[in-house]
């Protein structure tokens, strides 16, 4: 009788752990799949383009619709903390209410987004900035 239940308990600290380990997101890996390039296309056309280093820097510049002049360009910090990433210095174009609506002048300041571990690839497919409706695709 004892046996069983001490097999039960075994089990179930087993699969908690396994479980707590499938969604626990370290700063090695968002070292790991984060860095690449990133594309927001805005509704009004125009473009912005995020390049996340490997060292959690970045460069954000938004381009016009005819992508060939830079409108607005930012440098910053990426802190991560699981499946969110800060990013301090971040260009905010849009009006998160209304998706069409463009600021006269973009506001620059800290922007928290998300991201998920590919299941099939080696790289982040997307960083959503929920929040102002941004999903950047990865490019590269």
């Amino acid at each position: 009788m004892i046996n069983n239940k001490l097999v039960k308990f075994v089990l179930i600290i087993l699969f908690s752990i396994g479980l707590f380990s499938c969604n626990y997101y370290s700063e090695k890996d968002a070292k790991k799949y984060l860095p690449g390039k990133y594309l927001y296309t805005f509704p009004s056309g125009e473009a912005s383009i995020l390049i996340v280093n490997s060292d959690f820097t970045f460069s954000n510049k938004i381009y016009s619709k005819d992508k060939k002049q830079v409108l607005y360009e930012s440098n910053g910090t990426i802190e991560a903390d699981e499946k969110t990433i800060t990013c301090y210095n971040f260009l905010l174009f849009s009006d998160h209410n209304e998706s069409d609506m463009v600021f006269s002048k973009p506001d620059i300041g800290a922007s928290t987004a998300y991201w998920e571990k590919p299941e099939d690839s080696k790289d982040v497919l997307e960083i959503e900035f929920n929040v102002y409706n941004y999903i950047f695709k990865k490019i590269k």
